[in-house]
């Protein structure tokens, strides 16, 4: 049985892959957030965190806006999707057991991002490259 090559995989293309993965993540972290909401008022804030960062996971797999790099870079590399997606396994830690397997599986995700980011061979999708990828003007700007 061989294994993945890392080194040869410049020509494949993994943005289907990490789109299920980032829409699993943001549709996980919003249900463990929904759980949140009815468990007192500081979990209560929790969940709601917890909430809006699923919910900004989810919308930036479908439209970036312009000017989300300049305010949230860290959704733009794969070191910050994945200390977010840690971020997100550490608040989910606790509770039932559906809420500490989903921790789990997304504390697992997030490391993965982590080492993928210094895996100069696979490249991120199109929607985690932030300016480069937003940019349509070739332009420079000289002052």
């Amino acid at each position: 049985m061989d294994g993945i090559d890392f080194e040869n995989t410049s020509g494949s293309d993994f943005s289907i892959v990490f789109k299920g993965i980032n829409l699993f993540v943001a549709v996980v972290s919003v249900l463990c957030g929904v759980t949140e909401l009815f468990k007192g008022f500081s979990y209560f804030l929790q969940g709601l965190y917890i909430i809006g960062l699923g919910g900004l996971i989810g919308y930036l797999e479908f439209k970036i806006p312009p000017q989300l790099y300049a305010y949230a870079s860290s959704f733009f590399s794969f070191f910050g999707r994945g200390a977010i997606y840690i971020l997100i396994a550490l608040l989910n830690f606790h509770g039932s057991i559906f809420r500490v397997l989903a921790a789990l599986i997304t504390l697992v995700i997030g490391a993965v991002y982590i080492g993928l980011e210094f895996v100069p061979s696979i490249q991120a999708p199109s929607n985690m490259q932030g300016e480069q990828g937003l940019s349509t003007d070739d332009l420079e700007d000289v002052i």
